[in-house]
């Protein structure tokens, strides 16, 4: 299976995100990519809530994510979105993460998320390092700068993502109800795409949250504007922050998905 992506592979997959201009890689092509894959590529779990089932290597997600213009998970959306930045001069390491139970803070098991560590050396910032994740839904727009030891930094971006340096791991944090909540922990060392199979599949295997309810949720701008897909309902946010829901009969589900995400759903 191919490791890497070619040079008409890559055109088609910036085409894909409506990306075009300079590509040499800079920190601030970094931070573009990664807001546009956002806006353009959607996390769901469609194929998972289906029983198509879903792998991770790079020549499943490519075709799926560029060719037929569909979204994923973590496993598919940032293990492509890796190979994108290596052709494109990055430097790439896909990294473990253990995600926290939001409701006990409880971390799951190695290999649970899949982000990506990317060094960047470029005339402006010199060597810079980076937590990239277009795969973990409602997280940062932008790339979060690593921190040293014992110092936090933050991405800046709407919501905003924050790193704390730990004995541990790097903890990514966001805000909720007003207070800093670990999202997940990442292990730095560099991992192979392969070394993910055994957990999607155990995602995979209900009961499980990928597997009881259909979803699908993009950003709409670079600001923090959201709209989410959900079983009964489109959820959208502002850029301000304020919530609307809508109602949707289980007739409409099926154009509201081609409406926001110009996808229809897998058979």
């Amino acid at each position: 299976m191919p490791t890497g992506l070619e040079a008409g592979q890559v055109d088609r997959y910036l085409d894909r995100i409506g990306f075009s201009g300079d590509r040499a890689p800079t920190a601030g092509l970094l931070a573009r990519l990664q807001v546009a894959h956002l806006c353009h590529v959607p996390f769901e779990n469609l194929h998972v809530h289906g029983g198509l089932g879903v792998r991770t290597d790079l020549e499943w997600s490519y075709a799926k994510l560029v060719e037929q213009g569909r979204g994923g998970w973590c496993f598919e959306l940032n293990g492509c979105f890796a190979a994108l930045l290596t052709a494109l001069g990055f430097a790439v390491t896909r990294c473990s993460a253990q995600v926290a139970n939001p409701a006990t803070g409880e971390l799951g098991p190695p290999l649970d998320h899949l982000c990506l560590i990317v060094g960047v050396d470029d005339e402006h910032h010199g060597h810079s390092g980076w937590l990239v994740d277009v795969g973990f839904g409602d997280s940062s727009l932008h790339p979060v700068p690593l921190p040293q030891a014992d110092e936090v930094t933050e991405s800046g971006s709407v919501p905003s993502g924050r790193l704390l340096a730990s004995p541990e791991g790097l903890r990514y944090l966001e805000p909720v109800d007003g207070g800093w909540h670990l999202q997940y922990l990442v292990d730095l060392t560099a991992r192979d795409q392969s070394e993910f199979d055994a957990r999607s599949q155990a995602l995979q295997t209900p009961p499980g949250h990928f597997t009881e309810k259909p979803f699908a949720t993009r950003a709409l701008d670079p600001h923090g504007s959201r709209v989410w897909l959900l079983k009964d309902r489109v959820k959208q946010r502002s850029s301000s922050g304020v919530i609307t829901e809508t109602a949707i009969e289980p007739d409409e589900w099926e154009r509201t998905l081609v409406d926001w995400f110009a996808m229809p759903r897998p058979s």
